[in-house]
């Protein structure tokens, strides 16, 4: 009896460890002795090909989010640029009102992980809306050497406005936010994001 709770604490601690491992943990039955086998960890990752461009379906909406939440903030929930913008995804007053209502205050905002998630699924569906031409007809294709993937264009979005991501695709005009990073930048580094929005 003794061994069989040694094997299952085991077991369980084997588990819980690959949980943060690159293994997985198979457990087989052999001469009733229970033989742990250890196996290279394969990511279950579905790709598209289309013109040779792969979209890692293993990118989800969370990770794009806590990429997002870093690259403005370094997914700090209450932090206040010297610009105005707040919060993890550095919004601005006027996306807050719009998408949530002028009631809310800058504390509760700034204090609520919710209202801040709310708010930029708000802005991500609203500029979804308003970009879908150019989702529908430039994803999966190269544009000034730059794959393009609907994440990519609501990240550029995010950072530049909507109207700015339908003039680039017209003329390849190129916006710098305040601290000098570009639409292409945010193009390139959110690319390929699985998002259920």
């Amino acid at each position: 009896m003794k061994n069989v709770k040694k094997t299952i604490l085991l077991i369980f601690i084997m588990q819980i460890g690959s949980l943060f491992a690159d293994t997985t943990i198979n457990i087989k039955q052999d001469n009733s002795v229970n033989v742990i086998e250890k196996k290279e960890f394969e990511l279950n990752t579905q790709n598209i090909e289309k013109d040779n461009i792969e979209i890692k379906r293993s990118k989800t909406t969370n990770s794009f989010l806590y990429a997002v939440g870093m690259r403005e903030s370094s997914n700090r929930w209450t932090i206040v640029n010297k610009w105005g913008y707040l919060g993890r995804y550095q919004m601005s007053r006027k996306n807050i009102d719009k998408f949530l209502g002028n009631e809310i205050t800058n504390r509760e905002f700034l204090s609520s992980s919710e209202l801040q998630n709310k708010c930029m699924l708000s802005l991500l569906r609203h500029n979804r809306k308003v970009l879908r031409r150019q989702i529908r007809k430039y994803s999966n294709t190269i544009v000034n050497d730059i794959v393009i993937t609907e994440s990519g264009i609501l990240a550029a979005a995010h950072l530049a406005g909507a109207g700015n991501v339908r003039k680039w695709f017209r003329n390849g005009k190129n916006p710098k936010d305040k601290l000098g990073t570009s639409l292409e930048d945010y193009m390139k580094l959110f690319s390929g994001y699985n998002l259920q929005i």
